[in-house]
């Protein structure tokens, strides 16, 4: 097995090299892809010249805690979307100071739970809420296969989303990463 896939290595090569004449930096901000995004960056030779960091916080709770959310957005928050993905990359340039930011967030699967507190809400005895707690479950904002995509730099910001369809984890979070990867070359090429 190759790795990163020659596709994907042509790609962030590119990335390199846009962003080294440029003298501009990235970071990555990513959910579902779980580091795969910023670990087909740092494959190329010299990474640290342009890429300098990302935040990876995978689990919901984390993800909303950490990321500079209010409590009222994090009550009404409703899942992956393009507007979660453009709040990601704009907190990340805010505490990463980078000149871009790419961002990730979706369903590679099995599920599209919303729960944030499924542990802590159960009794582990019975299976039930605990007392005066409620199991509402939220509606979902996106099937398993699902991926939105969020840029921003100096010329401001940029979202895509793509439903790629409900197959192998593994094999979403491998086509989650390229199809971001894509929009970031092509985000650079127009910057």
């Amino acid at each position: 097995m190759t790795f990163p896939p020659d596709d994907i290595k042509e790609t962030v090569n590119e990335i390199a090299r846009i962003l080294r004449l440029r003298k501009q930096t990235l970071a990555i901000s990513e959910a579902a892809c779980g580091g795969l995004i910023s670990a087909y960056i740092v494959t190329v030779p010299g990474a640290s010249d342009f890429y300098i960091g990302g935040k990876l916080l995978y689990s919901l709770k984390q993800r909303l805690k950490l990321s500079g959310w209010s409590k009222d957005e994090i009550s009404n928050y409703m899942g992956p979307s393009e507007q979660v993905a453009l709040k990601l990359a704009r907190t990340a340039k805010y505490e990463l100071g980078s000149t871009f930011v790419l961002s990730e967030t979706g369903f590679a699967g099995p599920s599209t739970n919303l729960s944030i507190d499924d542990e802590e809400e159960e009794d582990k005895s019975e299976g039930k809420p605990k007392e005066g707690k409620s199991k509402e479950k939220k509606p979902k904002s996106a099937d398993v296969g699902t991926v939105f995509i969020g840029f921003t730099g100096p010329n401001g910001d940029s979202s895509t989303s793509k439903k790629m369809g409900n197959y192998e984890r593994a094999q979403l979070m491998s086509d989650f990463a390229k199809f971001a990867l894509e929009f970031l070359l092509e985000q650079l090429k127009k910057s």
